[in-house]
Formats: C-alpha cells, structure tokens, sequence
C-alpha cells in the first residue's frame, strides 16, 4: 500500500476499507491525507528461523522505523550527529513487543491548506488526535479545517473508521480521555517547539549528470528524458503512475490476448455451479444434524 488508496482515481485507485474517515464531510480520505485511510498501511516481515510464521501485531510502527530496526539487526550503529525520529522496532518483529512510540506524530498540510508540511494528527497508543483535516490527493483543500483550542479526537482501535469522535474541539469529559488529551497537548508543544525540517545535500554530479539530467529512468541514450510517451510502455499503460490500476490491469491481458481472469468463486457459486444434488445433499445432512 503506497500510504492509502489514490481516491480520485475511482476504481483504479484502491480501497480504503473500513478506514473511511466517516466524520469528514467529503469522500476523499484516503492517499495524501492524515485519515486513516490516508496513512494506516499493512506491514510484512519474512526472516525465517527468526520471525515467528503466521504471526500478527497492532502495533504501531511507522516507515521512519525501517532504517534503525535494520540498523540494530545489522549490529550497526546509527550516526550520534543528528536526529531519527524512527525506532528500532525489533521488539516488534521478533518478540511481539511493544511499540516504542508513545506519540506518532503525521505531517500534511491542512494546518495551512497548502503549503510547508506541518503537525496534522498524532497517535497515542488507542487514541488519534487531529489538529486539522483535509481531503486527500486532488481534493478541494479549502475543506481543510482547524480543531482549536484541542485537536478532533478518536478511539481508533473502537473506532477505526473514525466516525464517531470522543470529543470536537473541546476537552474530552471522561477523566481518561482527558488525561490523554493532556499528555497528547504536552507531546504536541514539544513537537512544534523541537521539530526542524531536514535539508538534503545532494551528491555531487556524475559524469553526464546536471540540471534537467537526472532521474531514476534515466536513460542516456534519450538524454534522460523520462516522459518518453512514444515508448511502448507508456502507450500500452499510460506511464509509471497507472502499474497496478485496473486499466493497467485490463490492458495488459488484452495486449497477451487473454480473458479477464475472473475472480474467486465464493461458497454460495460454487455450490450453484455444481448443480443442485449437492446442495440437496448439503440440506440432508444438515437436517439430520
């Protein structure tokens, strides 16, 4: 999952489940926002004779994790000259430990409605503060809205769809949740005090490389040109940013001259396509039974 489904891309862009984000007033919750449909993405590790098969955690981990947890697998040490805001989360993944993040938090823009990313929403634990909301990739961002004097607050672990928020706004009435919103406003001053924005120090050129001459497609023969729409790829599936769209998906098997692979039959086609001597069969046995 590339951070949530690309909801403007109707059928092609994904599902984000039951993380709809039921309480905006909008349909696009999904890629680009801080709804959980925006960020809350499945994880898997594969290390045998070391993960434990088939195991499962809740956890919350983050990809700022990746670096550090491999770094400490590695037996590496991180550099001491700057700030990671990842953890090693090898408790996670081999011991089925805790998470080492108290508050997670997520960067958007609808603190501004555009603009240098700033705080948008923070987990703690079961709870998920937003300080403001807007739509996801494409969507109308004058929707985008600000929670003051405290953030919109969910139980996200009940509530995954958040539609139904603890408290607006205000100060939660319940004592525990308003002892987590008061560790969570502590957690967000610190955050907003601390917090600096990175600067890349790109590496020097190569040789043949400069402005306009860079690119992870970068073909010299074409003078790095990466939009190349002449190029058979690009003319059967419409470019990098259609892999794994239904259109994609359709293109490629017309082009193989293949059927449309159909999917799974459930239980109930199964039965129906068997004829009706199994399911008369299926009926016996269950009124015995």
């Amino acid at each position: 999952s590339d951070n949530g489904p690309w909801l403007i891309q109707g059928l092609s862009g994904g599902s984000a489940g039951l993380f709809t984000g039921r309480y905006a007033d909008y349909w696009n919750t999904g890629k680009a926002s801080t709804w959980e449909g925006g960020i809350r993405s499945p994880s898997f590790a594969y290390w045998k004779g070391m993960i434990e098969p088939f195991s499962r955690s809740s956890e919350v981990v983050s990809s700022l994790d990746i670096m550090p947890t491999l770094s400490c697998l590695a037996g590496v040490d991180l550099p001491p000259n700057r700030v990671i805001d990842g953890r090693d989360m090898s408790d996670v993944i081999l011991r089925n430990g805790k998470s080492k993040h108290e508050f997670l938090f997520m960067y958007g823009t609808c603190h501004l409605g555009g603009g240098p990313y700033g705080v948008s929403a923070v987990r703690h634990g079961k709870y998920k503060a937003h300080f403001c909301t807007s739509p996801g990739g494409g969507g109308n961002q004058s929707l985008a809205k600000k929670y003051t004097p405290y953030p919109l607050l969910f139980d996200v672990e009940k509530d995954p769809s958040e539609s139904t928020p603890i408290s607006t706004g205000l100060l939660p009435t319940s004592i525990p949740d308003q002892e987590a919103m008061v560790r969570i406003m502590k957690a967000y001053a610190m955050e907003l005090a601390t917090f600096v924005q990175g600067r890349l120090t790109p590496a020097p050129d190569g040789p043949g490389e400069g402005p306009g001459k860079y690119g992870i497609c970068c073909d010299r023969s074409k003078d790095c040109d990466c939009s190349d729409t002449s190029s058979l790829h690009n003319e059967m599936f419409g470019g990098l940013f259609s892999l794994g769209t239904k259109q994609h998906h359709d293109r490629y098997h017309e082009e193989l001259g293949e059927d449309q692979p159909s999917p799974p039959a459930t239980l109930a086609q199964t039965l129906l396509n068997e004829g009706d001597t199994r399911i008369d069969r299926i009926a016996r046995r269950l009124r015995k039974e």
